[in-house]
């Protein structure tokens, strides 16, 4: 026997209707009432296997820092005065924001979000397995100043420096753009 088309398509509404009403906005659930927090980090990189001429050292932290949600970052890398080549030490400054959860009392709150980001080979897409001494480095000394949760995984540096093992799972808070605002990188 089959069913006449009017009450197949109203099964079919219906349907639908039932599984909006169950299914909650993903933007409501998941944002936060958050604040700007301004770091500054001071690193060291001492590399073993690998060496970065000043511009790509500084590129490769800006690139990390944004990935994870960072704005308005500022890097500066002091020890190469003067200096083109590559280099295995390099002593690091860094200034950024980032969003922290809003507490009592916090004022000029924006709406922020976690979010899931990896770091690893091609997490973000510029970094490679070069960059496993750095990607090292990074989670140590900066990463830990940034509100994150590790979700899974861990990166390491292969016996031979040469290669990133892994790859690190986070969860990172990460302002909402309003509308028609654009972002504060720079």
């Amino acid at each position: 026997m089959r069913e006449a088309p009017g009450n197949a398509m109203s099964r079919f509404l219906l349907t639908v209707a039932l599984s909006l009403l169950t299914v909650p906005p993903a933007t409501a659930a998941e944002t936060v009432d958050a604040v700007w927090k301004e770091h500054k980090v001071d690193v060291r990189f001492i590399g073993l296997a690998t060496a970065y001429s000043c511009d790509l050292m500084k590129a490769k932290i800006e690139i990390l820092l944004r990935h994870l949600g960072a704005h308005e970052i500022q890097v500066t890398v002091p020890t190469c005065a003067g200096f083109t080549y590559p280099q295995k030490d390099h002593r690091i400054f860094a200034s950024f924001l980032t969003v922290v959860v809003a507490g009592e009392g916090d004022v000029d709150i924006v709406r922020a979000a976690w979010s899931e980001v990896e770091l690893g080979k091609r997490h973000p897409r510029s970094i490679d397995d070069q960059d496993c001494e750095l990607l090292e480095s990074f989670q140590k000394n900066v990463l830990v100043t940034i509100e994150h949760e590790v979700i899974d995984g861990m990166t390491a540096c292969g016996a031979s420096r040469r290669s990133v093992a892994g790859r690190l799972k986070l969860k990172v808070l990460k302002p909402i753009p309003e509308d028609g605002e654009s972002k504060k990188n720079k």
